[in-house]
């Protein structure tokens, strides 16, 4: 199976039609249709339900996104690791991080860093915070920088992590919501709105995180994805749901949303949050010791 057209696959199904495919891949539309024409016929059925202005999954293409992710994924991790055994003698360090806000944190954390050595490579990788760890664990990166909310469910056991940034959890409410006027809010407040979480990727890792974390007040069904933090952001400022906000983050939120009211929880639940940056303990990577030491002096 020809890993482009897996690619290819994934970012129409990410972004919704053949031309926006196109125009992030830099190729034609008819390209973009004739690799789609090829996976389907190598597949044996339709993937996409295809209209004028854009392109639906079919219920058999919806469950081969799962699929393609780990064929693509899996390449993508060897092929790092073939790179990583060619460049061991380089000084690099190979970086993920999981949204805007770790890349916030990743900056501070790196800049001293680069101010010591200026010659180092650095390499990023922007993925789901659950799918970062793996690659850690892997060895096809060598840290990760992303959200951790204490619970056993999403506690990598085989690697050590350093909290960055520590708060808890806010709730974003639309300034058009009558509860926006509350200095607090109550679980039993919010328990019949649509909870929205960002994720790039067709995970419910943070709907099964934010379902166990607050004591199964939301109704899983009420516990949906969107794909940028962008409509997350607009579709709350909208009223159409809350989101969840790290407190280390608020005043860039502020500034970014200013429709959006974040308040505290009263109720007596896990709200804890950290950036948190995971590594493998028995990594020798001469730059990530060096960032280790670092941020042991902080």
């Amino acid at each position: 199976m020809e890993i482009n057209r897996l690619k290819t696959f994934l970012v129409i199904a990410k972004n919704g039609s053949f031309k926006s495919a196109a125009e992030l891949l830099f190729l034609s539309p008819r390209a973009v249709s004739k690799q789609m024409d090829q996976l389907e016929n190598e597949l044996g059925v339709k993937l996409f339900i295809r209209k004028h202005n854009n392109t639906e999954l079919t219920f058999t293409g919806s469950k081969f996104v799962v699929a393609a992710e780990d064929i693509v994924n899996t390449y993508n991790d060897e092929l790092i690791r073939i790179q990583s055994e060619q460049q061991a003698k380089e000084q690099k360090l190979r970086i993920g991080f999981s949204s805007s806000n770790q890349e916030i944190t990743l900056q501070k954390v790196l800049m001293p860093l680069l101010k010591k050595d200026p010659q180092i490579k650095l390499e990023f990788r922007q993925e789901s915070g659950q799918r970062l760890q793996d690659l850690v664990e892997h060895g096809s990166i060598d840290i990760a920088i992303s959200p951790y909310y204490y619970l056993d469910t999403n506690e990598a056991t085989a690697l050590a992590k350093i909290e960055l940034l520590k708060g808890e959890l806010m709730v974003g409410i639309s300034t058009l919501n009558p509860l926006s006027q509350q200095a607090t809010v109550t679980l039993k407040q919010l328990r019949h709105l649509q909870v929205l979480y960002y994720s790039p990727y067709a995970s419910v890792y943070l709907k099964k995180t934010f379902y166990k974390k607050f004591e199964e007040v939301f109704p899983e069904r009420n516990i949906n994805r969107v794909s940028s933090l962008e409509l997350r952001d607009v579709l709350i400022a909208a009223d159409q749901g809350i989101g969840f906000y790290p407190s280390p983050f608020l005043d860039l939120e502020r500034q970014k949303n200013p429709l959006i009211k974040f308040l505290p929880i009263t109720d007596a639940v896990n709200k804890a949050y950290a950036a948190t940056l995971y590594y493998q303990k028995n990594n020798q990577n001469k730059v990530l010791k060096a960032l280790l030491a670092q941020l042991a002096q902080r």
